[in-house]
């Protein structure tokens, strides 16, 4: 998401780019949360606390669609570059903290209101999900021009400090009228690195990760093709697996003498788990990866003189469960968690500072965007912005945050 930010809401840092500089210092800080349903008042709420009415229960249930998407990262890098004749190689470090989480309103409904008023009812929590990684990611990047084209490539180290991932491919909860019994059915599988090994910087997974890009010009138009962040971590031998498919029928507890009471009471209940799999054991996650396409061009408006239009997705699925094939593509783009992102981009410059409006659909949240960036600088930049303008102005109504800031000497 951070390499997104800065291809969404920094044009400058192409548009303003210098080769006559053999060197290039570059430091990119992004701090991200978004929500398709979930607003500032329940973050609110949870942090600082307060009373939560059924009024404001019912507002965060039905604020988004069937499945909510709450998405969150933290990350820092710097990169180094040096330009020689037509060709370029970097180094880059970066620590990354991400959190992706996807869940059904029903899983709210028993979260805020419980299952009182859905006797009769069968409230489905299928399809969620809940992963969260932290790890650095050491790049190697080289460059080159030829003809009219400009081709990179790269590929990465990554030192994997934590993972945990909870996916959940079925779940039900079924509540018979007066409550006289329940019904609950759920697969789960989930992953946890070695809980012994719990500092920030823990050695528990090394992975790798490659990308790809490339830049031509057609006519009057530059085009941008690019994968970048293809990869995986394969986490160490003492990480957790746990896997259980179960259902679980609960007719109530009579009991006759409370100063007798054992397990035998629980006889009458009828309890099937396809047993509950836990070991220790190696397993390998996938870091999201982004697929970018944009047209550039030029237009005669004295105060915007280009424009980019681009679409983003991003692929990422929950685990390595398939051979490689276009069902395995296909999976990974839907459970990424991430709708395709149209965006549209432009610049506006004056002598004090650039400033850079970009507008966009789609992504995590699934909402319409406004960005805003300052830029000041041409041989050294400075860039802050935030891609969620609008959330800016929302209060209590915003379901995202976002800030950047990108630093860059050229010498």
């Amino acid at each position: 998401m951070k390499r997104i930010l800065i291809i969404l809401c920094t044009p400058l840092l192409i548009f303003g780019q210098d080769t006559t500089y053999n060197h290039q210092l570059e430091w990119n800080s992004n701090f991200l949360f978004e929500s398709s349903s979930l607003d500032k008042s329940f973050l609110n709420t949870m942090l600082y606390g307060g009373y939560i009415t059924d009024e404001i229960k019912s507002n965060w249930i039905n604020a988004g669609g069937e499945n909510n998407i709450l998405y969150s990262e933290i990350s820092n890098g710097l990169s180094y570059t040096y330009n020689f004749k037509k060709q370029s190689i970097g180094f880059s470090f970066a620590d990354r903290n991400i959190l992706n989480a996807s869940f059904t309103d029903d899983l709210l409904r028993i979260g805020f209101e419980g299952n009182f008023h859905y006797q009769d009812k069968t409230l489905d929590f299928s399809n969620t999900s809940i992963r969260a990684d932290r790890y650095q990611q050491y790049k190697i990047i080289f460059g080159t021009a030829i003809n009219r084209f400009k081709i990179n490539g790269g590929i990465s180290y990554l030192a994997g400090n934590h993972h945990l991932s909870y996916i959940m491919e079925k779940g039900s909860l079924y509540t018979a009228p007066l409550g006289t019994y329940l019904d609950i059915e759920y697969d789960m599988t989930a992953f946890i690195t070695d809980t012994s090994n719990f500092s920030v910087f823990a050695n528990n997974g090394n992975g790798i990760a490659v990308e790809f890009s490339t830049e031509f010009t057609i006519k009057d138009y530059d085009v941008h093709l690019s994968i970048t962040d293809l990869g995986f971590i394969i986490w160490n031998t003492s990480s957790i697996t746990l896997a259980t498919d179960s259902s679980f029928n609960y007719q109530g507890v009579e009991v006759e003498d409370i100063f007798n009471f054992n397990d035998s009471v629980l006889e009458a209940n009828n309890i099937k788990d396809d047993v509950l799999k836990t070991n220790n054991a190696s397993f390998k996650s996938y870091i999201p990866a982004t697929v970018h396409l944009s047209v550039s061009g030029k237009t005669e408006n004295k105060y915007f003189k280009t424009y980019t239009a681009g679409v983003i997705a991003k692929w990422q699925p929950y685990s390595d469960n398939t051979p490689l094939s276009f069902s395995k593509i296909n999976q990974g783009f839907k459970e990424s968690n991430f709708a395709p992102l149209f965006y549209l981009k432009s610049a506006f410059n004056n002598k004090y500072c650039d400033i850079i409006p970009t507008f966009s659909y789609g992504g995590y949240s699934v909402d319409t965007n406004v960005g805003l960036a300052l830029s000041k600088g041409k041989k050294n930049r400075f860039v802050l912005g935030t891609q969620h303008l609008e959330d800016v102005l929302n209060g209590d109504k915003a379901k995202a945050v976002s800030l950047y800031f990108n630093l860059t000497i050229q010498f």
